[in-house]
């Protein structure tokens, strides 16, 4: 809020912002505001109607601009589904688990996320991610003790979302000495 001199006396007044009607009416065009979220990257309709709600539309004008760019195909979220699986899959070596939880937080449907990872998985094993990613993780522990680089392998790929019996295969493969009876890592099954 600027300050303004009050006419004929000098003296410095707040400027009066502009009613909420005038600033409803100064609003973009929800059509507008979508195209450009959507330009700056990809969002999934759950994503871009929250997007919206924050920026203050009604929920009647957002579902018009959803349809809208749904038969527009602007908005498409099983081709969502499959880029995000894909990519985060290969380039930074997630697993199934993790991938279905990243993508029901972002609104997808459950049908739409299995069909995106059997796509993703489909064409590499989710065993090859994981070792993809333990390899990378490995490098990382070079002079740590065996005990605690097997337990922090094991941590790191669980993160990652690979099934457990990928993680004790790749540990026991990676750290094949030292089964120790009281490490719940050699002994869950």
């Amino acid at each position: 809020m600027g300050r303004v001199k009050e006419e004929g006396s000098g003296n410095l007044v707040k400027r009066r912002s502009a009613s909420r009607e005038g600033a409803a009416a100064e609003r973009p065009d929800p059509w507008a505001v979508a195209i450009k979220l959507l330009a700056m990257r990809p969002l999934t309709t759950h994503e871009l109607r929250q997007r919206l709600a924050r920026r203050g539309h009604a929920a009647d004008e957002i579902q018009a601009v959803v349809a809208r760019l749904i038969a527009s195909r602007y908005l498409d979220d099983a081709e969502y589904a499959r880029a995000w699986a894909h990519a985060r899959a290969h380039r930074h070596s997630v697993g199934p688990a993790r991938l279905a939880r990243e993508l029901r937080s972002k609104g997808i449907a459950e049908a739409e996320i299995s069909r995106a990872l059997g796509e993703a998985f489909g064409e590499r094993d989710a065993r090859e991610v994981a070792e993809a990613a333990a390899a990378r993780k490995m490098k990382g522990l070079r002079g740590v003790p065996p005990e605690v680089a097997r337990r922090r392998l094991g941590a790191f790929l669980t993160r990652k979302g690979f099934a457990v019996e990928i993680v004790l295969g790749l540990c026991r493969k990676h750290f094949p000495h030292g089964e120790d009876p009281n490490d719940p890592m050699t002994n869950a099954q």
